[in-house]
């Protein structure tokens, strides 16, 4: 509210400080932070990938976590649900890629990003949560019934660790994405397909 009501060179300076300062933030704390963490794993004897995947994320992205709470507080429900999926898709796109593109540029070469079993299950299983979470939410609608199956597949994946249990949660999620979309009807169906024009506009 404060810098939306600023003139528009103040209001552009504002912003573009707090975009920098937050990368130099970034860029001073995200090595040591990561570090910090693999060290922690191996003094404790908890697997690094537990650590990376549960708690690094709480870090990164409570900022957006906190954005989508104040929107549901003030009734904004609507541009609450569209800043995760723009979240989600940017994820999905933009930091994916730039993994691949990070690790050639370190590595001198273009190479293939090496996965192991684990990590390719953990891709697997959090892809197909992602989907099944932007489908329910595609219409901008989110139920209580909805929230609680999301909460309690994603508390599953803290007790079933083994990869029979990823492929199982993997399938459960593909499997009830094709029921929403099936079942939905041409509602929700054409939620999906305009959702990208509906994220391109916010973001204008």
């Amino acid at each position: 509210m404060l810098i939306g009501g600023l003139p528009k060179w103040r209001r552009r300076a504002a912003v573009t400080f707090l975009f920098v300062f937050a990368a130099v933030a970034i860029l001073l704390a995200a090595e040591p932070f990561a570090e910090g963490l693999v060290s922690t794993g191996r003094r404790y004897g908890i697997e690094e990938l537990l650590l990376v995947q549960w708690l690094a994320p709480l870090a990164s992205e409570s900022p957006e976590f906190i954005v989508c709470i104040l929107f549901a507080w003030q009734g904004k429900s609507s541009a609450g649900i569209s800043a995760l999926v723009s979240s989600a898709v940017n994820q999905w796109t933009l930091l994916i890629g730039m993994l691949a593109i990070v690790y050639s540029i370190s590595a001198g070469r273009p190479l293939a990003m090496p996965l192991d079993e684990r990590q390719i299950e953990e891709m697997l299983l959090t892809t197909a949560q992602s989907i099944y979470a932007v489908t329910i939410i595609a219409d901008l609608r989110f139920s209580v019934r909805e929230a609680a199956i999301l909460f309690v597949l994603f508390a599953c994946q803290l007790l079933l660790t083994d990869a029979v249990a990823r492929y199982a949660l993997s399938g459960l999620y593909l499997l009830m994405t094709f029921l929403i979309i099936y079942l939905g009807g041409a509602e929700k169906r054409r939620a999906l397909r305009e959702l990208p024009a509906f994220l391109v506009g916010r973001r204008q």
